[in-house]
């Protein structure tokens, strides 16, 4: 009976998520994307839409989709895309192979090369002059969340920070190679699928493992070289449906680092500041934060050089 109620589940979670991915494709502002890359790689051509802020490199954002998601629906989903022309940064919106991202998780399937793939992407990014080197930044949703902890770990001479939402660190992670650098991570402490203590992903538990979201961040504040951390119970500015913020910072961190966690306290799996398409299987959200807001903020995009 139970077996019968998990895949009665599952289902329903594959054909919210098709719902999810048309409402998207149909209720928001579409954006003009003014360079469409192709680049080849070992697995054939990969994908990706880029939002120029304008002549010359610029601090650039590249913004991974979660599974079955698309470049184009996360620029119209996530608000990175808005912030792009607010903030004149560079925004990138790649495409996974079959709407996903094989990000190093313990117990997860093999598939193509994406941490060459983003090496590729971000190599032309910089020779096209769309990029300014030293200020290439993360951010990703779910599977496009670990993917990003994955880059950081096997890249991470390319970045300068990272920012994710509803991700944990991939367990299969085996070495991750010291680079201060910022991060900021909001995960709910009700998410269905990442669970926010570790374990298996997915509602059966079965698409690999994650470590804790505790684990994560306290992994990345001793790399940032960061003392101590602090919490702040944020102000409810909304109807934030029975959920609300905390926000964990470590300080006293390397130059340039620092680790932030917005804990939403019985969020789902859902972007802050972004409404939930399917709250009975995936939980609620939380209107406190904008995801894409708080994480830009971190990476000091207006900051100059």
């Amino acid at each position: 009976m139970a077996g019968r109620e998990l895949s009665m589940r599952s289902s329903r979670l594959a054909v919210a998520c098709i719902w999810v991915t048309a409402l998207i494709s149909l209720s928001l502002p579409a954006r003009a994307f003014t360079t469409e890359i192709f680049v080849d790689t070992r697995d054939g051509p990969r994908h990706a839409l880029v939002m120029p802020a304008g002549d010359g490199p610029h601090p650039t954002v590249i913004v991974l989709h979660g599974a079955l998601g698309t470049g184009a629906g996360t620029a119209r989903l996530t608000g990175f895309a808005e912030a792009a022309a607010r903030h004149s940064f560079t925004a990138v919106f790649p495409d996974g192979l079959d709407r996903k991202w094989h990000d190093g998780r313990a117990g997860g399937p093999a598939g193509p090369d994406d941490v060459g793939f983003i090496r590729s992407l971000v190599g032309r990014l910089i020779a096209d002059h769309l990029a300014d080197r030293d200020r290439i930044y993360l951010a990703g949703i779910s599977n496009g969340g670990m993917m990003s902890f994955t880059l950081l770990c096997k890249a991470p001479e390319l970045f300068a920070g990272v920012g994710t939402v509803i991700a944990n660190m991939p367990a299969g992670i085996e070495s991750c190679p010291a680079k201060p650098v910022p991060v900021v991570m909001i995960n709910g402490t009700a998410d269905p699928m990442v669970p926010y203590n570790g374990g298996g992903v997915g509602f059966r538990g079965g698409r690999g493992e994650v470590w804790s979201v505790r684990k994560t961040a306290e992994f990345f504040a001793r790399r940032d070289g960061c003392s101590q951390s602090t919490a702040v119970a944020l102000p409810s500015r909304s109807n934030a449906e029975g959920t609300s913020v905390t926000r964990i910072s470590w300080r006293d961190c390397r130059v340039n680092a620092g680790v932030t966690l917005y804990r939403v306290e019985g969020g789902g799996h859902a972007l802050p500041g972004r409404r939930s398409l399917a709250p009975r299987l995936l939980g609620r959200s939380n209107f406190d934060i904008e995801s894409a807001d708080v994480i830009l903020d971190a990476f000091e995009l207006d900051r100059p050089l």
